[in-house]
């Protein structure tokens, strides 16, 4: 009996997330969703024009948008953000901020149980949803490694962006783009669009998420922008 009783939350708080997220699509119902990764991306009009013809558009931390009258990279839209509370704050982070989702996922992820405010410098009015760990980044983690230890292994914002996108949106056409990890180097920093760079921790096993990415890839579920 609580075994189905926590099964029935869990997927109430899937279906609440998913609810929450379509609210902020261009159309619905969702028939196109394409994730934005941060890796610096030249000028492609192409790779723009599917961008901002997408229903949904997922970006995540160090986010970056094309400003009026410069070259055609990263596109203009920005539906979802899934964004580190101790994500640097870009020009682009709360442009708009009204007009999207904002998931904030939680430290720790499978062993964390309290919700921390957010930054007193976001903006007072800036509505913010965590992403539950038990229906979404315990389901994550499992995909990348079902032997994984909790806390162990803490999947990049980019990759759960791909998650929520590929499990709640599978009737929808799915496209990704900026995602230096899937050309099989091995890294230990980041860059980004939008300038500046970071260090990637040693929780992000970038293997097991390129893995995961070309499963879909190689099964038709998701595209690859240039």
């Amino acid at each position: 009996m609580l075994a189905a009783e926590v099964a029935s939350s869990q997927q109430a708080q899937w279906d609440l997330v998913r609810d929450y997220l379509a609210s902020y699509a261009e159309n619905r119902p969702v028939r196109k969703v394409t994730v934005v990764g941060n890796a610096p991306l030249g000028p492609n009009p192409e790779r723009v024009a599917q961008i901002d013809s997408s229903d949904l558009v997922f970006r995540m931390n160090s986010m970056a948008l094309d400003d009026p009258g410069t070259p055609p990279c990263v596109g203009t839209k920005c539906h979802v953000l899934v964004v580190s509370r101790y994500a640097p704050v870009t020009p682009w982070m709360f442009q708009d901020y009204r007009q999207r989702a904002y998931l904030i996922p939680q430290a720790g992820y499978g062993l964390r149980y309290i919700l921390h405010p957010q930054p007193t410098f976001w903006p007072s009015d800036l509505g913010t949803m965590p992403v539950p760990n038990a229906p979404v980044i315990t389901r994550l983690l499992d995909q990348l490694d079902p032997d994984h230890v909790p806390n162990q292994l803490i999947p990049t914002s980019g990759t759960i962006s791909c998650f929520l996108a590929h499990e709640m949106f599978p009737e929808a056409e799915m496209f990704a783009t900026g995602f230096s990890f899937l050309d099989g180097v091995q890294r230990d920093s980041w860059r980004y669009q939008s300038g500046g760079g970071s260090p990637v921790i040693p929780a992000h096993q970038l293997g097991l998420e390129a893995r995961l990415l070309r499963s879909w890839i190689d099964d038709g579920t998701m595209r690859m922008l240039p």
